[in-house]
């Protein structure tokens, strides 16, 4: 198929017979199909970058008319609409020069970096991002990272779990945290965010962020906590209670007069084990100790012989009663 009959046709300037010819064309086999859709994309790119070009078609068309008029008495009858076929023959001609004006303003522009996607499995993982800060990645996280030409945003979006975040200064680059519908916004600082479906819950370590759900907005500074539940809206903002958040960065378990429950709570959620207390009584037993990281059951046997209360495995199940 000829390419200036294609450009006609894009033009809307062919006859019911030539554009009947052309859409039989198009029928009869995907490719040509796909030729003229390449075609119309890239005539579509050389209209919206025509004031970008050197080169212009109605420049070509004042050319032509003007050597057109200066023999027009020489040459009656030579031309049948000799503008329109100058507008085909010049859309060919600029479709190349679109082209490459195209790959020029593309290769020079500001380019998004590719998001980098981070996923732990059972394991904690530490890494560091493209502009210098550190995350480390509780077991089973998701998150990813990508940093913005346009608007100069290094993203994190936290897909689930916990992540925490020291972030590297960049004044003319905010980092920001998505994490569902809360936004947490930084400079320079660290802190945990940690995403269960439609909870969200930050914990400052330094600095301060700014955190944004929906219809409301707070800052937060060095140790304080702030837990959003965008299903049924609960904004509740208060002073960290313990270290024991720390636990999948430091590998350590800090207690400080800390209630047996909590100890649990993060027990069970650090080895991905049920345990569970079955008398109520020992709930609220306290403990100030620091545990490395290590052994389960070791770390069971110091809570039992300390508490003096029993630790029995019944199946998959650890009871403390």
């Amino acid at each position: 198929m000829d390419d200036i009959l294609l450009t006609k046709y894009l033009l809307n300037e062919t006859s019911e017979a030539e554009s009947l010819s052309v859409r039989t064309w198009m029928a009869a086999h995907p490719d040509n199909a796909r030729r003229f859709e390449r075609l119309e994309r890239i005539w579509k790119i050389s209209k919206s970058l025509g004031k970008e070009l050197t080169v212009s078609e109605e420049d070509a068309w004042r050319r032509f008319v003007q050597h057109r008029d200066s023999v027009a008495s020489a040459r009656k009858g030579g031309f049948v609409k000799p503008i329109k076929w100058l507008r085909y023959a010049a859309a060919v001609v600029l479709l190349p020069l679109a082209i490459w004006t195209f790959y020029t303003v593309w290769s020079n522009r500001p380019v998004d970096s590719a998001p980098i996607v981070y996923e732990t499995e059972a394991s904690p993982q530490t890494d560091t991002l493209a502009d210098g800060s550190v995350i480390t990645l509780n077991s089973f996280a998701t998150l990813r990272y990508a940093q913005e030409a346009r608007t100069q945003q290094r993203i994190a979006t936290l897909d689930e779990g916990e992540v925490f975040f020291n972030v590297k200064s960049d004044p003319n680059r905010p980092f920001i945290v998505q994490s569902g519908e809360v936004t947490v916004r930084v400079l320079g600082t660290s802190f945990h965010v940690k995403r269960v479906g439609d909870e969200t819950e930050v914990i400052v370590e330094s600095g301060h962020v700014k955190v944004t759900g929906p219809r409301r907005e707070v800052e937060l500074s060095l140790g304080r906590r702030l837990l959003i539940n965008t299903a049924t809206h609960r904004f509740e903002e208060g002073e960290v209670s313990d270290q024991l958040h720390n636990y999948y960065v430091d590998n350590r378990f800090v207690l400080d007069n800390t209630p047996l429950w909590r100890l649990v709570e993060v027990l069970s959620q650090a080895y991905h084990a049920d345990i569970r207390i079955e008398n109520p009584k020992i709930r609220d037993l306290r403990m100030t100790t620091t545990f490395h990281r290590g052994d389960l059951n070791q770390i069971l046997h110091v809570i039992g012989e300390t508490l003096r209360i029993e630790v029995k495995r019944q199946g998959s199940k650890i009871v403390l009663r």
